[in-house]
């Protein structure tokens, strides 16, 4: 009952927002993967939305931009939301943006990511804000959640979803327990020799432990699992606009790092500006993997340097035809 009733409030706040504030489809034209005919899995990459109650502008470059990813040919296996999609976890953020992605993407598989912003941002009843993530991940996604962290399988391939487990603003703080999880469920990926994606809000340097004497290191796991597997690990968090710095691999295992999705001039937050509606669509092939960096709201591809922004990656495994 609690489900239906969050449903159904969510989605009339929804359509009177999207008749305000952004009546009118995406401006781009539609189109399409780099071969559709050879793609094994391809998904659709946001974060940072930070959807507030009393920020049209914001809220029109949100859903402006779901409509262009609606606007891609061959669709998407998924819709990923890197963390802080509302402000500061109140009810009325949350059902604007699961009312509006439900509205928009209607019965996409969406994977979702919490972060430190949806959890209170450093303030109030951490248990009670993420109960309250908790209750709308049920009633729009379909996950019985009891964790924070979880993962999903897309095509074969492992989606891991890391999270925070304290209140704070700046730091991942992981449990043994966490990390004990991931362990476990990186052995599981291995086993299926795709591609793993490992998503996270927070950058993997910024991870912190809940026990003082936890024998584990993040980045140590991932860059191990990397050497002789296909890792990938995607974040947002430091709000950074696209750069030469969004695809790297400083730790030993490829990153790339997701803007801020709704980005507005300083100018108290109400103004678009060039830097808003990044995302990133991610391509995967039977021997590569490819990030392209596009513009959702401007109905764009970006560009780096006068050539598309984008990074290739030859997998160690190449997947064997179906």
């Amino acid at each position: 009952m609690k489900s239906i009733l969050l449903r159904a409030i969510s989605l009339i706040l929804s359509v009177a927002m999207l008749a305000l504030f952004a009546p009118f489809g995406s401006r781009s034209e539609p189109y399409d993967l780099k071969d559709p005919e050879s793609c094994v899995l391809h998904f659709t990459v946001f974060s940072d939305v930070h959807v507030e109650g009393n920020n049209s502008p914001r809220y029109k470059v949100f859903a402006t931009s779901l409509k262009d990813a609606m606007k891609n040919q061959s669709g998407s296996d998924a819709f990923l939301f890197l963390g802080d999609s509302t402000m500061n976890g109140q009810n009325i953020e949350n059902m604007f943006f699961h009312g509006t992605v439900a509205t928009l993407l209607k019965d996409q598989r969406v994977i979702p990511v919490p972060g430190n912003h949806d959890f209170g941002n450093g303030a109030g009843d951490f248990d009670k804000i993420q109960q309250r993530w908790y209750d709308y991940t049920e009633a729009f996604f379909g996950l019985k959640l009891t964790t924070p962290y979880y993962y999903q399988v897309v095509n074969g391939c492992y989606f891991i979803v890391l999270a925070n487990e304290q209140q704070n603003i700046d730091r991942m703080h992981m449990s043994d327990e966490q990390f004990a999880w991931l362990e476990t469920t990186l052995e599981q990926a291995a086993q299926g020799g795709r591609p793993t994606f490992v998503l996270a809000h927070y950058p993997p340097r910024m991870e912190d432990h809940i026990n003082p004497d936890s024998p584990y290191n993040l980045c140590s796991m991932l860059a191990s699992f990397n050497r002789e597997h296909d890792l990938f690990y995607l974040c947002g968090h430091l709000h950074q606009a696209p750069s030469a710095n969004t695809f790297h691999g400083w730790s030993g295992f490829p990153e790339t790092y997701l803007p801020m999705l709704t980005q507005l001039t300083d100018d108290g937050d109400r103004n678009v500006c060039d830097e808003t509606g990044f995302g990133e669509i991610v391509e995967v092939y039977p021997d590569r993997v490819v990030f392209r960096v596009r513009n959702f709201y401007f109905g764009e591809w970006a560009t780096l340097n006068d050539a598309p922004h984008e990074a290739t990656y030859t997998l160690k495994n190449p997947i064997p035809a179906a």
